[in-house]
């Protein structure tokens, strides 16, 4: 990452881990609202290991930007809300599969998914973007020097250190 073609190399994996998540999940999500009836949901689920694998790219290269520049994210909100929408997002998922899997891809399901697999798809697509944006938001923000009580629960600052 210290080299003059780490970072940039890194970047552009973590940005083809992001065209393969949001591509794949994201056409999922659609077909869940309902677009694209003529493909059955469980043809449009058979893009979810690329999404994952997607994702497996995105922890990957995050993970070494996180253990390069750690005062850029650890005291960045962005970077919480970043975390937060992952993980919300994680959840959300495990909710479908928990309760709405079954029906939508059972034989003969109608091309309409529940209202629960609807919503469902919804919050992946509006977590999935506040993940994007609080990424890109990564770069713009720049906390300052610490309050004299220090960061709270979203950290909003950098600590002082003392060279």
């Amino acid at each position: 990452m210290r080299t003059a073609w780490g970072w940039p190399i890194m970047e552009s994996m973590h940005f083809i881990g992001l065209s393969m998540l949001i591509g794949c999940i994201g056409m999922f999500d659609l077909r869940l609202l309902g677009i694209g009836k003529r493909i059955p949901i469980a043809a449009a689920h058979k893009l979810i290991p690329w999404g994952l694998a997607g994702f497996a790219i995105n922890i990957t290269s995050g993970s070494t930007f996180l253990l390069t520049e750690p005062n850029q994210y650890i005291y960045n909100p962005s970077f919480h809300f970043k975390v937060l929408f992952v993980t919300l997002a994680g959840l959300n998922a495990l909710s479908f599969y928990a309760f709405t899997w079954r029906s939508v891809t059972a034989d003969g399901a109608p091309p309409d998914a529940p209202r629960y697999a609807k919503v469902v798809a919804a919050v992946s697509l509006s977590l999935w973007i506040g993940v994007i944006v609080a990424g890109r938001l990564l770069t713009f923000y720049r906390p300052g020097d610490c309050p004299a009580t220090g960061p709270g629960f979203i950290a909003d600052c950098i600590p002082h250190v003392k060279r």
